[in-house]
């Protein structure tokens, strides 16, 4: 009997060309992946933006609810933001209980003295920060303008991306006459016919452009090359005089080069524009390409202008 014995089949690896080749379509295949990931990423993102706009204004809301009126866009004896008085609304009481609403300037011990409302601004509140800005605190970049007095021991606070909407400046297209404008000190004044103010208590009543029509509160998420002037949630309107926390709309969104303190730009990271909630707690992403008269009369609470965001 003659016996016969199997030999070992010999494998073939890849050869250096097939490997390159298959190295080089894998890559391909993530350079068109990569695009659609990001673009769903930044979808994502945007609607968390979105939501918490409306979370925002929903809580000045239920603020007014219980005052009356809707939050001041800052009170100048603590000079407190209005998003500490909504902290309550958006489940954030126990943060809201470290403050001390008759303490003074909030930010004059510069974080070294017994003020205990300056040491409240480390703490980061989510729902004040849009996910698509890599800027979450008051200093991003060596070119920022730094503000000594908010530092605490040394350590930059947790910034907002959501500031209240003071109202338009310059012509009412409706009326041809100025918007009311106080024309205080050198950071732009305070716009008077927004739905966030130092000195008015606004009801929604008095909204008479309707709570539809009318912007109220802002994204300002930008980062410009130039350095951003972020400062800390806490920080609401004082006697430099600032508001802080609110913005005129006076510029074209995506602007980030105005110098203006109080006239800086609403705009964002996402492509196109920027979210805005209006103040029936709605949002709508408002276009850079909007004209600036509309993206004015929309500001206004009671200019009587026709509304044209839609």
């Amino acid at each position: 009997m003659v016996l016969f014995t199997s030999r070992p089949h010999s494998r073939r690896g890849f050869t250096l060309i097939e490997l390159l080749v298959v190295i080089a379509i894998i890559a391909i295949l993530i350079g068109l992946l990569l695009p659609a990931v990001q673009k769903v990423r930044e979808a994502a993102a945007r609607m968390k933006c979105s939501n918490n706009l409306k979370q925002l204004m929903l809580a000045a809301h239920n603020y007014h609810d219980v005052n009356g009126y809707l939050p001041a866009a800052g009170v100048l004896s603590n000079e407190l933001s209005w998003h500490v008085f909504i902290l309550p609304y958006i489940e954030q009481d126990n943060l809201y209980k470290l403050f001390d609403l008759s303490a003074g300037p909030f930010d004059g011990a510069g974080g070294t003295g017994p003020n205990k409302n300056i040491h409240a601004v480390n703490y980061k509140v989510a729902a004040f920060l849009c996910p698509s800005s890599p800027a979450e605190k008051m200093l991003t970049g060596p070119n920022d303008n730094v503000d000594t007095p908010e530092m605490v021991n040394n350590v930059p606070p947790y910034t907002t991306h959501y500031y209240g909407v003071m109202g338009p400046k310059g012509t009412n297209p409706a009326t041809n006459t100025q918007y009311g404008w106080l024309n205080q000190g050198g950071h732009g004044g305070f716009a008077q016919q927004g739905v966030f103010q130092r000195d008015i208590k606004v009801t929604l009543v008095t909204i008479s452009d309707g709570t539809s029509n009318t912007l109220g509160i802002g994204e300002m998420s930008w980062v410009a090359p130039s350095g951003t002037r972020y400062r800390s949630w806490v920080r609401g309107c004082d006697t430099a005089p600032v508001c802080s926390g609110c913005k005129n709309v006076v510029n074209a969104i995506n602007t980030p080069s105005i110098g203006t303190y109080n006239d800086m730009a609403f705009g964002s990271q996402h492509t196109g524009g920027t979210n805005f909630a209006l103040a029936d707690g709605s949002v709508r992403f408002i276009r850079n390409s909007i004209s600036l008269n509309i993206y004015r009369g929309a500001a206004s609470r009671d200019g009587g202008e026709a509304s044209q965001l839609d």
